[in-house]
């Protein structure tokens, strides 16, 4: 079972005049798949920071498991999985190094899920990371992510340095452990392929704050999912 995320009345800001969140109330259950959505700089990787408690709050509250995450005890993280476009790994590592570098920080590691991923992604753990292109070393860090097991999957903006086969393998793979093992999954992206036949909840930012966020179902409306990238639009293009 997934982590639980509670939100409120959170706010964040990065000096007195500058408001990058401003009163976001979310609950998102253990289970839920939510896609987060805006148009840059509306505040979705400042979002993910707080929830994996990169950042403080400057308001409100924010608990995982009803634990700050800002807060070094925080014992959960060994059950998170985050991956990120912001993470720089050496270029002279192979992705054997980085692996078990990985491997370090998570009792629960699982090698039998490595191999498995390893074969998914066409990872050759001897090849060195600095000969990569960027979507290559993506899939080194989702074959280290996913190997512990998590309860927990938090994604920024990868998707877009995938390319279309590792994209493909990547939601499948996402959607299949969410409905398997019903663990948490929040994703940034605005890449909206394929978003609308695996996510459960849809959560659209636009300036700082929630402009909506609900089960999938309701966003759409009765709207079949080929009617989602254009939802997405027509919310975002809305006078606030």
């Amino acid at each position: 079972m997934g982590l639980r995320v509670e939100i409120q009345n959170l706010g964040y800001q990065i000096r007195r005049d500058k408001t990058v969140l401003s009163d976001i109330n979310l609950n998102i259950t253990p289970g839920d798949f939510v896609a987060v959505l805006g148009e840059n700089g509306a505040g979705k990787t400042t979002l993910l920071d707080l929830i994996l408690g990169f950042r403080k709050p400057t308001r409100g509250t924010l608990r995982v498991e009803n634990e700050k995450p800002h807060q070094d005890n925080w014992q959960s993280r060994q059950a998170i999985a985050y991956l990120s476009e912001k993470v720089d790994i050496p270029g002279d590592w192979t992705a054997g190094d980085f692996l078990k570098f990985n491997e370090y920080f998570y009792a629960h590691y699982s090698h039998e899920l490595e191999a498995e991923y390893l074969k998914v992604f066409r990872v050759n753990r001897a090849d060195r990371l600095g000969n990569m292109s960027a979507g290559e070393i993506r899939r080194v860090q989702i074959v280290g992510a996913l190997s512990i097991e998590p309860k927990l999957i938090v994604v920024d903006e990868i998707t877009a340095v995938l390319d279309i086969v590792g994209r493909r393998h990547f939601m499948s793979l996402l959607r299949d452990l969410n409905r398997e093992t019903r663990c948490t999954i929040v994703l940034a992206t605005n890449i909206l392929e394929d978003l609308a036949n695996n996510v459960s909840h849809v959560m659209l930012l636009r300036k700082g704050a929630v402009r909506t966020f609900g089960p999938l179902a309701s966003f759409l409306g009765g709207a079949t999912p080929d009617a989602f990238s254009q939802k997405v639009a027509d919310l975002l293009e809305e006078d606030p």
